[in-house]
Order: C-alpha cells, then sequence, then structure tokens
C-alpha cells in the first residue's frame, strides 16, 4: 500500500505551524502607515508655535533644549540626552513604566537604541507654562518611527523643566495617551522573521519567504513543502494585528484548498499561536503552536494538542534555521 504525506500549514508563527503527517490522499486608519522620510532637524520637528515666546529668554531657553533633545535621540547621542536631564529625574511612560535617576535612563535609552537602531522621533510642542520663575511645564506630542520611515504612534507629553546652576533641566516627563497608528508598531516584534527559512531532512524540506507588504501592514509569507524532491504543497500565509482583538493574528491558504487561522500571545522569551483551520478534505484541525527564538539564524518551533477530526496526533518538534543568501553571479 503506498502511503504519501499530506500537509496542512498552518502560519501560526513562523515557519510551518502546523505539520499534520496522515496517511492516505494526501483600525480604520486614517493616516498614512508609512510617512514620507522624515526630514531630522530638530529645530524643524520641534514647532514652537506661540509658545516659545521670542520676548521671553526662559522659554527660548527650554525651546532650545527640545530641540537639543530632539537632535540627539535621532543621532543615538545618549551622552547629550542625559545632559538635558537632572539627576533626580523622573520619567514615566505611556504604560505605567517608571525610570527613576540618569542611570535608569541611560540604561532604558541604551536597550532601545539596540532594538531600534535607526528610530527617529520628531516633537511639536504646544505649550511652555511659566509656573514659577525657575519652573516652566512643557505640553506637546511626540511621533515614532521605529524603522526611521514608518509613522507607528503617538503620544502625548508633559515636561518639567527647572533652573538649576544657571541651566534648564528636565526633573519630571509623563508620556500619555499613546495612539497607535499601524500595525508595524506590533508586528516589528516579529520583524527577525523577514528573510528565507528551511526545515529540512533526507527525504522532505519545508521553505519559507518571509517578507513586509507595502506599508508594513502585513509580514507575507510563501511557503512550500517538498517531499522527496517534489512539490506537494505551496501556500500564502499573513500575519497582522487584529483591529478586533488588538491581538496578532495569521491567516494561511494552501494550495489544496485548506485554510487556517491563528492568534498568537507573547509568552516569556517566545510566542504560543493557538490556530484553528480547515483542511481540502473538510477535516477540521486545531493546534496549539509555541516558537521560540534561538539565535538570530535559528527558531525552535513545537507543535501540541494537534486533532484533525477525532483523531489526536503527537507532538511535533523542529528547528528551522535562516538559508545563506545566494551567490551573486558574476
Amino acid at each position: 500500500m503506498r502511503h504519501r504525506v499530506s500537509f496542512l500549514l498552518f502560519a501560526g508563527g513562523v515557519l510551518v505551524v502546523l505539520m499534520l503527517f496522515m496517511e492516505g490522499t494526501t483600525w480604520s486608519m486614517c493616516r498614512r502607515f508609512f510617512a514620507q522620510p522624515v526630514a531630522l532637524q530638530a529645530a524643524e520637528q520641534a514647532q514652537p508655535g506661540k509658545a516659545a515666546g521670542k520676548d521671553d529668554p526662559a522659554k527660548e531657553a527650554v525651546m532650545a533644549n527640545v530641540r537639543a533633545f530632539a537632535d540627539a535621540y535621532n543621532r543615538r547621542d545618549i551622552k547629550s540626552i542625559l545632559g538635558l536631564f537632572a539627576e533626580d529625574c523622573v520619567l514615566t511612560e505611556a504604560d505605567g513604566t517608571t525610570l527613576n535617576g540618569l542611570k535608569e535612563l541611560e540604561k532604558e535609552l541604551s536597550e532601545a537604541f539596540k532594538e531600534d537602531p535607526d528610530s527617529r522621533l520628531s516633537i511639536s510642542v504646544d505649550s511652555l507654562q511659566v509656573v514659577a520663575p525657575d519652573v516652566i511645564i512643557e505640553e506637546g506630542k511626540t511621533t515614532f518611527f521605529p524603522d526611521g520611515k514608518t509613522l507607528v504612534a503617538e503620544t502625548d507629553y508633559q515636561a518639567t523643566h527647572v533652573k538649576r546652576g544657571g541651566r534648564w533641566l528636565m526633573t519630571r516627563v509623563r508620556s500619555f495617551n499613546r495612539v497607535v497608528l499601524s500595525p508595524y508598531d506590533s508586528l516589528r516584534e516579529l520583524e527577525w522573521l523577514i528573510g528565507d527559512w528551511v526545515n529540512e531532512d533526507e527525504e522532505s524540506a519545508v521553505e519559507a519567504s518571509y517578507r513586509w507588504d507595502m506599508n508594513k501592514a502585513f509580514i507575507v509569507n510563501d511557503f512550500s513543502v517538498r517531499i522527496k524532491g517534489k512539490k506537494v504543497l505551496a501556500g500564502t500565509q499573513r500575519i497582522g494585528r487584529d483591529p478586533l482583538t488588538k491581538q496578532i493574528k495569521a491567516w494561511v491558504f494552501d494550495s489544496d484548498g485548506g485554510y487556517a487561522e491563528s492568534l498568537w500571545s507573547s509568552v516569556d522569551d517566545g510566542w504560543v499561536m493557538k490556530a484553528k483551520g480547515v483542511r481540502s478534505d473538510g477535516k477540521v484541525v486545531t493546534v496549539t503552536n509555541q516558537m521560540t527564538q534561538l539565535a538570530k539564524d535559528r527558531f525552535r518551533f513545537e507543535a501540541a494538542d494537534r486533532i484533525v477530526g477525532d483523531e489526536r496526533l503527537p507532538n511535533v518538534v523542529f528547528i528551522s534555521v535562516r538559508k545563506p543568501p545566494e551567490s551573486k553571479k558574476r
């Protein structure tokens, strides 16, 4: 009796979200996701409006610091940024995270610039209010471009500037009302997937190629499965942010007519994806997948609780590696 391997791939997160070995036949965005490349001149990013007060030296000094901050951030100049804050500064981010003092701020900046080495921000100052001779409260908005060109979020902020030793320094900064403007804000945690991946043994090979769509609203994965050199299945997966659940979600369609979707949750150092779909023969399939990045070019994938129709299948664990780039022909 001749058997053939049948695969249903739920791209629940990476290369293969669900592999089934079976015998037999086989938000409505009002803004563009992509902003034009940002002109990163700090003087142009900070817009004083009526706040600067040309005849008020104190306000002019604070506005100079705002421009210096934007310029230093966009150059990733941590030393210059720290020079604009008081030693006992307190910064509260929109998610409630609080940084106390220059050491914690320095650590946060180092990690942020390492994670997003091309990031840029812009600042729009709405008001500067003198509440005491040596105290000014600044209010405005920041916009964030993690890759230097894709606008992902806008955040309100309030900063307190105090004059100490003849210098104006920030002592308190609070961010709030963060508004997400692009799915890329969530999906960039999966940016390491972009590229070509393979999982293979002596008889089979599963290949996947991940890329961004035009607006970085989805990660698109084109995959194929080969058995003994013969392609037995292919398909396409899209990974995006569901505007309803505000959760990462993936949809997959294979060349045999099967389809599936999965919801993703970030857990510890990996992702858990709960997937459900239908094979081309009409059988309903469910699975819980877990993906853990082991290195820049390597990840572990486990598919558990696999059920096809009324049948439970064993767990599957495999390691996938990034394919090296093809050498250019001379």
